[in-house]
């Protein structure tokens, strides 16, 4: 049975007072369900959360928020009672099936507890819920009339001895997710000469000249103990157009490493929209969550999506997942140009793959053909089509187009009459480029009408996914992400790509579906150093549901048939993922299954050649014949390094097929930078 009770009638509880069955301080108020209540929640002196896995403290949350209306200073707040009262607790449970994600069938199972605290305009409830491997939190505040929230110091602090691993704030979510100690967030000593200290893409930054090092984050923030007994990752999800994202301010002090929330920033956006959210009382925030627990909580975890709504879309027959050839990793300007375009749409049709993404300039696409042309050859190949749209309006300054289509209900109304007429699938949407609370409206009004008229979204120079694909699951994918484009745009992404790359599941893709848009053999505008097995198993340990192959139609052409089979037949919704080794910034090895087929993708983010060793995923008895591509035997990373490896060389393969049981141990060997896939079906 799932609980639920309003922010007024828990106002109005007689019998909900400190006095009347609240927990002493040495006592939870909230454990996880689990039989050995893995995750405990206690309330401490001025009113800290204290969360705790296994009797071992992992963090404390600080609590805070200011309107116009009240000051909510917890510190100085007093605890009125939790509801239910007592020491009963409410138990919130809930099964749905996910149109796409990393897992189909899906359980949600967390106790829930709502402590209240203050008086009159200054109370304010904080909802809390853990489960085996997840606490989450939101702030709710009842009454009615309108409010402007000026601030928030919710702050999360870690032990002096954790270690973590963030990317800077950055307003696209496009850079590296790098390894810090709480001695690297100090601020340094002012020193003459040298660079300053923001990292850029790629680089780890000079540590000199007025350098304070990097103190602004985005989420999602790893975090691991000292022992690395105990991993966690903190995000935010749902947004439902009622507040602005955050990002974290961190501070080192002798009690540990902190985290403040920070509202976005005036500039984000060309300083367009307000920086202080308003709305309607009464109103809850969005979720605050960590996944606390193993590396393989985090990567198989659902909590982004678990704490959303429920479906919003009545019939979900219409989306419909897949791979797609995509115009524009190796030719920039290719959609202007129709022979270009033309290519891409044959090369998904011989692939036998769902869909292709026309991107930008399509509008103004020339040389032998319109728009129009490659919507009709795509229809006679049997091809859905994507466009790509500029998101328009005076938020950001790309003049690409076309541009200023969905900026209104109205604009958006016309333009997706006109996608349904030419029977386009899907749209990818780019340069939205602030968290403000208008913008965060705005991907949800997108989905909303884009779901009428039964078209796909693809969100793009964009936020994370916030929980969005759970209730509009026509949300097939978001960027917010510094992937495969790169190579289009910087030589930075050359080196340390292989190293990044491993870093993505357990950050960035635990917490929605990625658009890395992967799988390059050839070089665009800059070349890159990781193998074609690695490259090869990237679409399988990431997670997207429409998954974007880079490279040029030549390169998929070249490539041996038995590879071809692989990449044709490749699913981009799974029903389950298993974590199967790795650790971030070293390697990693996932397992993803559709229907009775496994897919275990693997790659090296180091330099030198290893063998790791993974256990065949099912259940026991299971048996399957499986292919194994992996890097060739004969070369290894020097040769990707000096670019001679064609897709169609076979030393760039070790292709094997075999038999295997569920539970059975695999060794495989990568290269520098190389990987590995196997499909294994079963018998």
């Amino acid at each position: 049975m799932k609980f639920s009770l309003s922010m007024k009638a828990a106002l109005t509880c007689a019998a909900v007072f400190l006095a009347a069955g609240l927990c002493s301080a040495a006592d939870p108020f909230l454990t996880s369900p689990d039989a050995d209540k893995t995750i405990r929640v206690y309330l401490d002196e001025g009113n800290v959360l204290r969360v705790e896995r296994n009797a071992k403290e992992v963090f404390q949350v600080r609590l805070g928020l200011k309107s116009n209306k009240a000051n909510y200073d917890f510190s100085q707040l007093k605890l009125k009672g939790q509801l239910p009262s007592g020491n009963n607790v409410a138990l919130v449970t809930e099964k749905y099936t996910a149109v796409n994600g990393k897992r189909s069938e899906r359980t949600v199972r967390m106790n829930e507890k709502t402590l209240v605290f203050g008086e009159g305009e200054n109370q304010i409830g904080v909802i809390v819920r853990a489960g085996s491997d997840s606490f989450a939190f939101r702030y709710n505040i009842g009454g009615s009339g309108d409010v402007e929230f000026q601030g928030e110091t919710t702050s999360f602090v870690f032990p002096l001895t954790d270690g973590f691993r963030m990317q800077r704030r950055v307003t696209s979510y496009e850079d590296r997710y790098l390894a810090y100690t709480a001695d690297e967030l100090k601020p340094q000593p002012q020193q003459q000469g040298g660079p300053g200290g923001n990292r850029g893409p790629g680089g780890r930054g000079g540590r000199g000249g007025n350098n304070n090092r990097i103190r602004n984050w985005n989420y999602p923030l790893l975090f691991n103990s000292a022992d690395k007994s105990t991993w966690g990752l903190l995000s935010e999800t749902w947004f439902d157009g009622t507040y602005c994202g955050t990002y974290l301010q961190s501070e080192v002090k002798d009690n540990g490493v902190t985290f403040t929330t920070h509202y976005p920033d005036p500039g984000e956006g060309a300083n367009q929209g307000a920086v202080n959210p308003t709305t309607t009382l009464p109103w809850k925030s969005p979720w605050r969550c960590v996944i606390i627990g193993t590396l393989a909580d985090i990567v198989e975890s659902t909590l982004i999506d678990d704490l959303a709504p429920e479906c919003a879309v009545d019939d979900v027959s219409w989306i419909t997942p897949g791979v797609a050839s995509w115009v524009y990793w190796a030719y920039n300007h290719g959609s202007k140009d129709y022979q270009i375009v033309k290519d891409y749409i044959l090369l998904a049709s011989e692939m036998k793959w769902p869909n292709v993404l026309i991107d930008w300039e399509w509008d103004v696409m020339g040389n032998g053909g319109n728009i129009d042309d490659a919507l009709a050859l795509a229809k006679e190949k049997n091809v859905g089509v994507w466009l790509w749209y500029n998101s328009g309006g005076k938020h950001n300054y790309v003049g690409g187009g076309p541009r200023d289509r969905f900026n209104t209900h109205e604009t958006r109304e016309k333009e997706f009459a006109w996608l349904t007429d030419k029977t386009v699938k899907g749209v990818k949407i780019d340069f939205f480029e602030s968290d403000k609370q208008s913008m965060m409206q705005y991907y949800v009004d997108i989905l909303k009408d884009a779901a009428p008229h039964k078209i796909m979204v693809n969100f793009h120079g964009a936020t994370l996914p916030r929980g969005w694909s759970r209730t509009y699951p026509n949300l097939m994918s978001m960027e917010g992400v510094w992937g495969a484009e790169q190579y289009n745009n910087h030589p930075m992404m050359t080196e340390p790509a292989a190293e990044h790359n491993t870093t993505l599941p357990f950050t960035r893709n635990t917490v929605g579906p990625m658009d890395y848009t992967p799988t390059a053999f050839t070089n665009s505008q800059h070349k890159h150093l990781t193998s074609h097995a690695h490259e090869l198993a990237l679409p399988v340990v990431f997670e997207s549901a429409c998954q974007h192959m880079a490279d040029r139609p030549s390169a998929f052409r070249a490539l041996p048939e038995k590879v071809k089979d692989f990449i044709a037949g490749l699913p981009t919704t799974w029903d389950d993922t298993k974590y199967l080794g790795g650790e971030p910034g070293d390697f990693v090895i996932l397992g993803r299954r559709k229907g009775d087929t496994w897919y275990v993708g693997g790659i090296n983010g180091k330099n030198e050649t290893r063998e790791v060793k993974f256990v065949v995923p099912g259940k026991t008895g299971d048996t399957y014949s499986f292919r194994k591509i992996a890097d060739g035997k004969d070369v290894d990373s020097s040769y990707f390094v000096n670019g001679d490896v064609k897709p169609d060389d076979p030393r760039a393969w070790d292709i094997t097929e075999g038999t295997a049981k569920a539970g059975d141990v695999i060794t495989v060997r990568m290269i520098g930078r190389g990987g590995f896939s196997f499909r294994f079906i079963k018998k």
